[in-house]
C-alpha cells in the first residue's frame, strides 16, 4: 500500500487538486449566482422605488427629492357608502414628505378608503404653503368597472387645486357611481384632517345646528318649496325657518333672517346627510285637474324609480297608478334572486297596496328596489293624511 502512494503520489495529488477545484469552485459559482441575483433584485427594487419617486413628484408637481414621512394613523369614522348608519375608519397607508433645497413643500399621503367595495387607495398631494390638495393619483381599486368608469374627467377636477381653507369642503357625487364617488370625497377630507394634525392647520368650522326637517304638503308650493327647514346659526344663535329646493338649494325664508351665501353653501352639502325624514323621495309632479300626483325615488345603483298616482275626488285614496323603472335585480349583486324579471318586484308592489293599501315584505335579493317602493307609497300616504286624512 505504501509503494502504491509512493508510485502514485504525483497522481494522487492531482486528483486531490481538481476535486478541491470542483467542490470550491461549485460553492463559489453559486455563491456568486446568488449574490447576482441578490443585486439583480435589490437593483429592481431600488430602480421600482426611484420610478415611484418620481411619479409623487410629478403628482405634486414640484420638488427634487422624496423621503418618507413618518406619521400615524388618525382615528376617525366616515359613513359607508352603502349605509345610513355604518361607519369605517379609513387607512393611512403610507405618506411622503416632497423637498425642494431641502425645504418641505408638499406632503403625500396614500389612504384606502371605501367605495362600493372596499380598497379604494389614493395618493393624494398637498401643498404645505397653501394648504392646497394640489392633485390625486388612483394607486389600485376593487371598483366594479361598469360603474367606476362614470367617473369622468369632470370628477376628478372637483379635486384638483381645491383649498382647505373652504368651510363646505366637498366634492358633487357622480350618477351611477355614487359610491365610488364617496370614497374619494372621504379620502380628501381624510387627507385634510392628517395635515391639519400634522402641520398645524385649524380646520375651518361655522357652528350650526339644523332643528327640524319637515314637508311641505301646500300643493300649490310643494313642488318648488318641497322642504321646511328649521336651523339656528351664527354667533347670535339666529334661528331661520325656510323653504329647500329637492336640491337643497335655499328658496325663501319663512321667518328669521335670511343667511350669506357660506351659510347657503353649507345646508346644501348637509342637509341630504340628516335623518329626519326620507331625503331621498320627492314629488316631481301634480296636476289638480286630472287629480295624478307623480313621485320618484332612487333604488338599485341610484336608478330612478318613478310612480304616477292617479287619487279619486275626495283626494283621500290611490285608485290607479303608472310605475316607469330602469331597476335591474338579475346582476351578480343580485345573484339570489329567483323571480321574474323587471319590473315584477315594483307590480307586486302595485297589486298589494291597490287591495288594502298595504306594503309587502322585501323581495329576497331586490331589497333595494323594494326599499325604494315602499319609500314611494309612504310618501303618498302621507301626501293623503295631510290633505284629507287619508290613505289607502
Amino acid at each position: 500500500m505504501k509503494n502504491f502512494f509512493k508510485n502514485n503520489s504525483s497522481v494522487l495529488i492531482f486528483s486531490l487538486i481538481l476535486i478541491l477545484v470542483f467542490v470550491f469552485g461549485g460553492i463559489f459559482s453559486r455563491y456568486m449566482t446568488q449574490e447576482k441575483e441578490d443585486f439583480i433584485e435589490d437593483f429592481r427594487s431600488q430602480e421600482e422605488i426611484r420610478i415611484y419617486y418620481e411619479s409623487l413628484i410629478e403628482l405634486a408637481g414640484k420638488g427634487q427629492t422624496v423621503e418618507v414621512f413618518e406619521t400615524e394613523q388618525l382615528t376617525k369614522e366616515y359613513l359607508l357608502p352603502s349605509s345610513e348608519t355604518e361607519t369605517y375608519q379609513p387607512e393611512l397607508n403610507e405618506a411622503y414628505k416632497i423637498l425642494a433645497d431641502e425645504i418641505e413643500v408638499a406632503v403625500v399621503y396614500v389612504i384606502t378608503t371605501h367605495g362600493r367595495e372596499a380598497g379604494v387607495k389614493v395618493a393624494y398631494a398637498i401643498d404645505i404653503e397653501t394648504k392646497t390638495l394640489i392633485d390625486l393619483k388612483v394607486l389600485s381599486n376593487n371598483e366594479t368597472p361598469s360603474f367606476y368608469s362614470n367617473l369622468d374627467d369632470d370628477f376628478f377636477n372637483q379635486l384638483t387645486d381645491k383649498t382647505f381653507d373652504d368651510v363646505v369642503f366637498t366634492i358633487d357625487t357622480v350618477a351611477g357611481a355614487t359610491y365610488s364617488s364617496k370614497s374619494f370625497d372621504v379620502g380628501m377630507k381624510y387627507a385634510r384632517e392628517l395635515f391639519a394634525r400634522d402641520f398645524n392647520f385649524e380646520i375651518p368650522n361655522i357652528v350650526y345646528t339644523i332643528n327640524s326637517i319637515v314637508r311641505n304638503f301646500d300643493s300649490v308650493t310643494f313642488l318648488t318649496k318641497p322642504y321646511i327647514v328649521n336651523i339656528t346659526y351664527g354667533a347670535e344663535n339666529n334661528v331661520l325657518e325656510a323653504y329647500f329646493d329637492n336640491e337643497f338649494n335655499y328658496v325663501e325664508t319663512i321667518t328669521g333672517v335670511e343667511p350669506n351665501q357660506t351659510y347657503k353653501d353649507l345646508f346644501k352639502n348637509d342637509l341630504p346627510a340628516t335623518s329626519f325624514i326620507d331625503l331621498k323621495t320627492y314629488i316631481t309632479a301634480y296636476d289638480e285637474t286630472t287629480r295624478k300626483i307623480t313621485i320618484e325615488t332612487k333604488g338599485y345603483a341610484s336608478k330612478p324609480i318613478t310612480v304616477e298616482f292617479e287619487l279619486n275626488e275626495a283626494l283621500d285614496k290611490v285608485v290607479a297608478m303608472t310605475i316607469t323603472t330602469s331597476q335591474t335585480y338579475d346582476e351578480e349583486y343580485n345573484e339570489g334572486y329567483t323571480g321574474a324579471p323587471v319590473p315584477a318586484v315594483e307590480n307586486a308592489y302595485k297589486d298589494a297596496y291597490l287591495v288594502d293599501g298595504t306594503y309587502i315584505d322585501a323581495v329576497s335579493s331586490a331589497t333595494i328596489t323594494s326599499n325604494a317602493m315602499i319609500r314611494i307609497f309612504t310618501l303618498v300616504d302621507d301626501v293623503l293624511t295631510a290633505w284629507n286624512g287619508g290613505g289607502n
